[in-house]
């Protein structure tokens, strides 16, 4: 699991993801998304897009099911950003998990789901991307 330490939000994090690996009965579905919202932190779009793949990525191995929340995350900060092409998603989480010097350091774990998952879901990604962009743009339009 993740070894991150700092900031305290991937310490706390790597902590639950421990628990979690060890005793994944234990925590419920509600309380995994909340421990994984509270480790994102205030940066711009595009570093809270690189520490939300680290973030999101041991998340995403452990609850599968919960992938489609989880990846709102990154995709919220993608379309802040000004992304409006779906089709870019899955290279953008691919490039943080093989960045020379990313932002966040991806766990072991977080880079190999991001390298041997992430990129066979493109229909999720794709269904994801275009709810939550129209949504952005309703509450533009607001």
């Amino acid at each position: 699991m993740p070894t991150w330490t700092s900031p305290p939000q991937l310490v706390a994090l790597a902590a639950f993801y421990e628990q979690a690996q060890a005793r994944p009965d234990a925590l419920s579905d509600a309380a995994f998304l909340d421990a994984v919202k509270q480790a994102h932190w205030p940066t711009n779009c595009w570093n809270y897009v690189e520490a939300s793949f680290a973030i999101i990525a041991p998340a995403c191995l452990l609850r599968p099911h919960l992938t489609a929340d989880l990846i709102a995350l990154p995709i919220d900060a993608m379309i802040a950003g000004g992304l409006d092409d779906a089709g870019q998603v899955i290279a953008i989480g691919l490039a943080c998990a093989t960045r020379s010097e990313p932002y966040v350091v991806p766990s072991g774990e977080g880079r190999r789901w991001l390298t041997q998952v992430w990129p066979g879901l493109g229909a999720l990604v794709e269904t994801v991307f275009q709810a939550r962009l129209q949504e952005a743009l309703a509450e533009d339009a607001e």
